[in-house]
């Protein structure tokens, strides 16, 4: 009996994890469309804003699990509109860095750091013994997540 509702309870935990995971998705989705521009450029400009290291079009799509097609899309629009250039790696033939201009600085600046100002905020409501705790559970949900799927694809073949 007792394990019964162990089980119903980690079932029903699941579906609140995935249900709070869907709706970050939806905040940063209503928020890229309000700022009139598709979730993949906000990731790829989001990215850019955050970091100084040097990104690939390959790069930003597993980075953020898009196809590179889209990814691909998203850029190639957002270079037509002048946020982001293209420049060509030395090492790499194929490869090309994907770097922000001024006029993408000044976007990422009206759109994007307030969005990376508001997560930071939102954190600061936890202790930071929440937040290491937060982010070690997380960590440790997604390890065993990823095991158990890899047991499953296993199982699969």
């Amino acid at each position: 009996m007792e394990n019964d509702f162990r089980i119903k309870s980690v079932k029903v935990q699941n579906i609140e994890l995935n249900r709070i995971c869907r709706k970050f998705d939806e905040v940063y989705h209503e928020y890229a469309a309000r700022c009139g521009i598709s979730d993949a450029s906000f990731w790829v400009l989001y990215t850019l804003c955050e970091s100084d290291d040097i990104y690939t079009q390959n790069d930003l799509a597993g980075m953020w699990c898009f196809p590179k097609q889209t990814v691909n899309f998203a850029i190639s629009k957002l270079v037509k509109d002048g946020f982001i250039r293209l420049e060509q790696i030395a090492a790499a033939r194929n490869s090309k860095a994907v770097r922000l201009t001024e006029k993408g600085m000044e976007l990422c600046g009206r759109i994007i750091v307030p969005v990376i100002e508001a997560e930071q905020r939102s954190l600061m409501g936890m202790s930071v013994q929440e937040r290491e705790l937060l982010i070690s559970l997380s960590r440790k949900q997604y390890d065993n997540f990823k095991s158990e799927i890899e047991k499953c694809v296993n199982n699969i073949k």
